[in-house]
């Protein structure tokens, strides 16, 4: 189903399909034989619970373990991609990935065909459980198995699927799209932040990237990769006469002002795609500026580590109006009210759902989460041929998150705790920022001591250094891809957070009410802090054998 016209006659017919894929589902499970193995929509809602993914990790640690047979599902699982937080491990079936790859094409098909892509992709690091079975990004997953839709990318494939190192790869990518400058039609990347971090590069390293591009050479020395090298070396075949591009990008990228800068450095250029919302919105003045009046932006779909959650099926529409399109014959969804909405723990189908309400996702896939909650709340924004459109409000427990990981207050507590008390040192009050503004982002703690005394620089930097490698492995893989820089650990004086409630309380929170935020976002809060500030640490490089040597931690009992 890769046509306009059949995606939306499905949305007409959205209730019915969805009975449809869930007795499909059912019908392959023998999991759901301790809730009486329902085959029918009714049964499945009155006999199996709501989960979290607290709730069936010891399923999924079993098939970490490599225990044979069908556990969740009829279908073996293929790969445990790391999830994006609380260093949680989901699994994948063949069929989890034929239906990401129907999905792909639906969403294609709602935007025009353009020719070469400056496509900002990555592979990140990958390990295996002891069992042998696969874990890593499912975006790794897919570079590495399917070639076909990243040979129209300006950079060579070998180059994407060699590229550990961020910043190099990054430098890679903007120096072949430069060399093909007038053939780029189409700026990709996963996120916003990652083409504004490109240009942030740019702007530190053009000089450079055109004297590589004078010299046909990268004898610049940003690249030292063996493999980034030999692969620029054979992209470099055939490649006459290109001096001269390099002249013209000088005289782009020494302009005081750099809005509008794609559409100049690429002038073919006709679309920027990113994903725009969530914690994306804040990148996207940034990126409005670098795109310039002419160069149109989209917002791309919704996806999860669980899945494709909605398609943009309007992506010409204006980034702080763009929704989601439920797929519905790709998962089987369940909206649940929040709070007070709720008060009967009602859950809504897809068609029962109200325009302008918040519910949290519930979904059903064929990878064996059942009744499974994504931890993402949405808008519905409207109906789209008898299916919601959803726009994304927030990921429910998140604290930190700067590129696309995520670590909740729980797990930055726990750290922080474990990490003090090994210390000895006693912490009066906590909090984090993420500086999603500096290339690449990395986290802020920030720390109030109840005493000084006995505590000198090198415990404090051992501290740091020990907090930034505790972190979960969606954290710990992107430090290591130098994706997330350095953790820095900053020291306040006393009476700081005093201070910060006290601010709080000047803009209406009541004293009695207040707890100290354990992310701060408030630009008047973060001056606050900063002024408080006493000492600063950054921590050590991430050892390699901090990702390699992880296996999930599963909640007991």
């Amino acid at each position: 189903m890769a046509s306009i016209a059949e995606f939306e006659q499905a949305c007409e017919n959205g209730a019915s399909i969805q009975e449809e894929l869930l007795g499909g589902i059912l019908r392959k499970t023998h999991y759901l034989q301790k809730f009486g193995s329902p085959q029918s929509l009714a049964a499945y809602k009155s006999q199996v619970p709501i989960v979290s993914y607290e709730d069936v990790a010891g399923v999924i640690e079993k098939i970490a373990c490599g225990e044979e047979g069908p556990i969740l599902c009829h279908d073996q699982n293929l790969l445990l991609p790391t999830s994006s937080g609380k260093g949680k491990i989901i699994p994948v079936t063949a069929e989890n990935i034929s239906a990401l790859m129907r999905a792909a094409e639906i969403s294609n098909a709602y935007i025009a065909r353009y020719g070469r892509v400056l496509g900002l992709y990555y592979c990140g690091h990958q390990s295996h459980t002891k069992a042998g079975i696969w874990v890593g990004a499912l975006t790794t997953y897919l570079i590495k198995t399917y070639r076909g839709p990243f040979n129209k990318f300006t950079t060579p494939y070998e180059m994407i699927i060699s590229g550990s190192n961020w910043r190099e790869l990054t430098y890679c990518h903007l120096l072949c799209a430069l060399i093909q400058r007038d053939a780029v039609e189409q700026i990709d990347a996963s996120f916003a932040y990652i083409i504004c971090g490109a240009l942030k590069i740019l702007q530190s390293d053009w000089q450079d990237i055109c004297n590589d591009i004078r010299t046909g050479s990268l004898s610049s020395g940003k690249v030292t990769h063996p493999k980034l090298q030999e692969a620029f070396a054979n992209f470099l075949v055939n490649k006459e006469n290109i001096a001269g591009t390099a002249d013209a990008i000088a005289k782009i990228c020494s302009r005081e002002s750099w809005s509008g800068i794609l559409s100049l450095l690429f002038p073919g250029a006709k679309l920027v795609s990113a994903v725009v919302t969530g914690a994306m919105a804040h990148f996207v003045p940034e990126l409005r500026d670098y795109a310039g009046g002419k160069l149109p932006i989209s917002g791309k779909d919704y996806y999860s580590s669980e899945g494709v959650l909605g398609i943009n099926t309007n992506p010409a529409s204006p980034l702080e109006d763009v929704v989601f399109t439920i797929l519905p014959h790709i998962m089987y969804y369940e909206f649940l009210p929040l709070g007070a909405n709720n008060p009967a723990g009602e859950i809504l189908a897809p068609h029962e759902v109200v325009v302008g309400q918040e519910y949290e996702i519930v979904i059903t896939t064929f990878a064996g989460l059942y009744r499974y909650r994504v931890g993402d709340v949405v808008k519905v924004s409207s109906f789209f041929h008898g299916v919601p459109q959803l726009a994304f409000s927030y990921r429910k427990n998140a604290v930190l998150s700067v590129q696309n990981e995520m670590v909740d207050e729980q797990e930055l507590q726990n750290v922080v705790m474990e990490v003090s008390k090994d210390a000895g040192i006693e912490v009066a009050n906590f909090t984090a920022y993420g500086n999603s503004t500096a290339v690449p982002a990395h986290y802020v703690i920030f720390w109030e001591l109840k005493r000084r005394e006995g505590i000198n620089r090198e415990l404090l930097e051992r501290c740091c250094s020990s907090i930034d490698r505790s972190f979960n492995p969606g954290y710990t893989g992107k430090r290591l891809d130098e994706v997330i820089d350095s953790l820095e650990l900053v020291i306040v004086k006393e009476g700081t957070f005093e201070r910060l409630m006290e601010e709080a309380v000047r803009n209406g929170t009541s004293p009695a009410q207040y707890k100290t935020p354990r992310c701060v976002t408030s630009p008047r809060m973060l001056e606050v802090l900063e002024s408080g500030r006493v000492q600063s640490y950054k921590s050590g490089e991430m050892p390699r054998s901090v990702f390699e040597s992880w296996e999930p931690s599963f909640p007991q009992g």
